[in-house]
């Protein structure tokens, strides 16, 4: 004997303090947040004395096909992903990202875009980001005057 449930409308509705806290969430997007499709990405930022390294993960891109736009301290990427169908193959799940996409970062400093350094290797692209001279840390010697 199969059980039957009544349809109560109102289990599938939310409580205004779940409505806020999800419009909370959704207003204010840290800066560390980037955009993916509508959703944060998964990056990595690491910084050294000399400068940022920013590793993305875009397997199956084509890493000439990847815009790289630098301006002060704002780093921005747009690529394409694609999904090939096998030939003769049925689709049953694609669960691959594809389209167009733009990221943007916004990074803790200003960097200097002449000396931008791109690689890709494994599915990752990973970028070498300077920092500009003005924002880099200057060790002064103190002079004894006689």
């Amino acid at each position: 004997m199969a059980n039957l449930t009544r349809y109560n409308p109102f289990n599938e509705a939310i409580s205004l303090r779940d409505a806020m806290d999800r419009l909370f969430e959704d207003s204010f997007i840290p800066r560390a947040m980037n955009t993916f499709n509508g959703r944060g990405v998964a990056a990595n930022l690491f910084e050294t004395p000399e400068g940022f390294i920013l590793q993305v993960p875009m397997p199956g891109v084509n890493p000439e096909a990847v815009e790289i736009t630098v301006q002060q301290d704002t780093l921005s990427l747009k690529w394409e992903t694609r999904t090939t169908v096998p030939e003769g193959a049925t689709v049953h799940w694609n669960g691959f990202q594809q389209g167009q996409f733009q990221q943007t970062f916004t990074l803790p400093a200003a960097i200097n875009s002449e000396r931008v350094e791109a690689s890709y290797a494994d599915g990752i692209l990973t970028l070498n980001l300077p920092k500009a001279e003005h924002v880099k840390a200057r060790t002064v010697k103190v002079v004894a005057k006689k």
